[in-house]
């Protein structure tokens, strides 16, 4: 029953849109439990033995990190698979799914790089919490150099990651040789895609995602143009398509 699974989750965290996918794509109803930033750890380090979020909760099982969370739902729930039977398209699946897990990582730094700042962005982050304004305004200058420091935002890094990220786009338009429409293994979706369309979700921010708040008008002209070129490109396409084709929400 859904009150017996729930996600605990940040809610623009692209790590988090990955396990809410597969749950969604497997038409498994789940609960939605906000943690605040900083404070999760008091829940994650105790109750499922890691710093991060996704935890997600199965009865009474708990389970850390979003590709852990990932093979035991393929496990535990094989019911709308994704992963393929044949073995040797399994692999590819498997060996997919680790690289954009590790891609999501340069993307997250990429874009925090340049909208960390931005009062939308804490507006997006904080919204879900319902906290007093007064409370907020305090915590809004701790979280931003939490982040910064937790995830290295500085020139340097940031421009080591958007070339690490470039890579990932690159390794999309390889796999689906130019056609957005094209999954990057066989013919139907896969963990593979939705680990790489999650994980690229902030840079593209598809509609009704939750990285659909930026004011473009708002943003730098070098910034936007940037963007816009991602969104151009076929990777940036085909991102786009997997989420108007691929993702339904079921969560209760």
């Amino acid at each position: 029953m859904s009150e017996q699974r729930v996600v605990y989750q940040f809610p623009i965290s692209h790590y988090c849109e990955k396990t809410r996918w597969q749950l969604d794509h497997k038409g498994m109803p789940y609960q939605i439990r906000n943690l605040l930033p900083g404070a999760h750890r008091l829940f994650t380090r105790t109750r499922a033995g890691v710093n991060t979020l996704p935890v997600l909760r199965d009865g009474k099982r708990l389970i850390g990190d979003s590709t852990r969370i990932a093979y035991y739902l393929e496990k535990y729930y094989p019911q709308v698979s994704l992963l393929p039977a044949d073995s040797a398209a399994r692999q590819q699946v498997i060996e997919l799914e680790q690289q954009f897990d590790r891609y999501g990582v340069h993307v997250r730094r990429w874009i925090y790089g340049q909208l960390l700042g931005r009062p939308e962005v804490m507006r997006a982050m904080l919204g879900p919490y319902r906290l007093p304004g007064v409370v907020k305004k305090i915590l809004v200058p701790v979280i931003e150099q939490g982040v910064a420091q937790l995830y290295r935002i500085r020139p340097e890094p940031v421009a080591q990651s958007q070339v690490r990220m470039e890579e990932g786009l690159a390794l999309i338009e390889a796999r689906i040789q130019g056609d957005p429409e094209r999954y990057l293994v066989g013919e139907q979706l896969t963990l593979a895609d939705i680990a790489a369309a999650s994980l690229y979700g902030p840079l593209l921010a598809p509609a009704g995602t939750p990285w659909d708040f930026m004011d473009e008008n708002d943003l730098p002209a070098g910034v936007v143009a940037q963007l816009h070129a991602y969104r151009d490109r076929p990777a940036g396409q085909w991102v786009l398509r997997r989420y108007e084709k691929d993702r339904r929400v079921t969560a209760a």
